[in-house]
């Protein structure tokens, strides 16, 4: 093709995002204000703690102590979304493994067992799969299970991962796959890849090739996120998002999404690594106002209002690739919106689709 024709097909290629744009823009149907009234989702984070230290996570850099999340925070959090609707919810702390909490089975299979609760996702590196027992994990009622690692060789785990105990995640993520395949209705796996080499040494390695058999689903990630600026230059091999200069003129998706209780009771507004140490982006805490009383606070309309005024906080400012502009007029937006409202009026949503996207939550 020539030069030519591919500036034409480029023009023509934005013509029309631009065309579909503006058409969802002036059709009937926008619901802004269902997302104001109610959190679409909620994201519980059972500890802070985490048993790696990965070269690209600033879990080394927080400043909260260690805690792991209790039962009051736990029942208070779960009981007050069920009370709005309910939804989906994700397991997945801001930094930390969910898998650390030694009641980790028990509140899946809890929240497993409410019928206003849709699907339940979670991310972990696999550490401590074999001490829950992976066919528990599997067993115990999750919709989506994300597998983070390095890659599938030790010398390249202990680089990115900073910690021994390569042949123990192998063997956890490898039976993982071998028993979700016997299942009559398998979970959705996403391998989640973290490497400091190309894609082909990843995927040449002996140890990956065990894996092929499967219909693997990979999330892929050659360039990493400086999360919120908290993340310096990262090892040969890893390349980082350039620094964040682009004035966010509009609020991110995250802050009408859902509400992120943390393992100290805390509620804060994004799940994102570059919310770590962002007192700006918290709103409340479950242990002394209610969810619905935080996600219409002074604190979260504020918190929206400060995109592209200038007043915006560092953490948001800074923020590279989980920042999301919320297209109120999007199809996918609007169908959160017909959702929220069911959800609402108490109808039971589930969402039967297949799972496409490693972050999909709803």
């Amino acid at each position: 093709m020539s030069e030519t024709s591919v500036a034409v097909a480029n023009a023509a290629s934005t013509i029309r995002r631009k065309l579909t744009s503006a058409m969802w823009r002036v059709l009937p149907g926008k619901d802004r204000a269902a997302f104001v009234e109610r959190p679409f989702e909620l994201h519980l984070e059972f500890t802070n703690l985490c048993n790696a230290n990965c070269v690209f996570c600033p879990y080394h850099l927080q400043e909260r102590p260690h805690e792991n999340m209790d039962d009051e925070v736990f029942q208070r959090a779960v009981s007050q979304f069920v009370a709005f609707g309910g939804g989906s919810v994700g397991l997945t702390p801001i930094v930390g493994d969910a898998l650390i909490h030694p009641k980790f089975l028990e509140r899946v299979r809890y929240l497993r067992s409410i019928p206003q609760i849709d699907r339940i996702t979670l991310t972990t590196n696999a550490i401590l799969l074999d001490r829950h027992g992976v066919e528990e994990v599997l067993d115990a009622g999750l919709l989506r299970i994300n597998i983070r690692v390095a890659g599938f060789d030790a010398e390249m785990y202990r680089r990115v991962y900073l910690k021994p105990g390569y042949k123990k995640v192998r063997d956890n993520v490898a039976q993982l796959y071998e028993l979700n395949a016997k299942r009559a209705d398998p979970v959705p796996l996403f391998l989640c890849l973290r490497p400091d080499r190309p894609w082909e040494e990843v995927a040449g390695h002996p140890d990956f090739k065990p894996f092929l058999q499967y219909d693997l689903q990979i999330d892929y990630i050659d360039v990493f996120s400086r999360s919120g600026g908290l993340v310096g230059p990262l090892p040969e091999g890893m390349t980082q998002m350039p620094e964040e200069l682009h004035i966010k003129r509009k609020p991110c998706a995250f802050t009408y999404s859902g509400l992120v209780v943390l393992s100290n009771g805390d509620v804060q507004v994004c799940i994102c690594e570059s919310s770590v140490n962002a007192p700006a982006l918290i709103v409340g805490n479950i242990r002394e106002e209610s969810l619905d009383e935080n996600w219409a606070g002074e604190r979260i309309r504020a918190l929206r209002a400060s995109f592209g005024n200038g007043t915006l906080n560092s953490n948001c400012a800074k923020c590279d690739y989980n920042y999301r502009p919320a297209e109120f007029h999007s199809p996918a937006m609007r169908k959160r919106a017909k959702d929220a409202r069911r959800l609402q009026q108490g109808v039971i949503v589930r969402h039967t689709d297949p799972v496409t996207g490693v972050w999909q939550v709803e």
